[in-house]
């Protein structure tokens, strides 16, 4: 099943392939804010606008609620579409 990703704020669309949603939006010319790329530090934390996601392990640091780490997530199996604020 193909998965829909939008960067919101970027007004970028694309079809998604692998990786972590940062990776992903890095090369898809979007420039999130990041620091660990590990999900200990939240600088990826990023407004959930549609859809859901799913981690990789779980990170040390916890998103609030309705937010996502785009570091070490990818789109969950299942859904159409991702929509992300960044």
């Amino acid at each position: 099943m193909s998965i829909k990703v939008v960067f919101a704020d970027s007004e970028v669309e694309a079809q998604w392939t692998e990786g972590s949603i940062l990776e992903f939006a890095e090369k898809n010319g979007v420039m999130p804010d990041f620091g660990c790329r590990g999900g200990a530090c939240g600088s990826c934390e990023t407004r959930l606008l549609d859809g859901d996601v799913t981690y990789f392990e779980e990170p040390a640091y916890e998103p609030e609620q309705g937010h996502v780490l785009l570091c070490c997530s990818r789109p969950k199996e299942g859904i159409e579409q991702l929509k992300i604020d960044a």
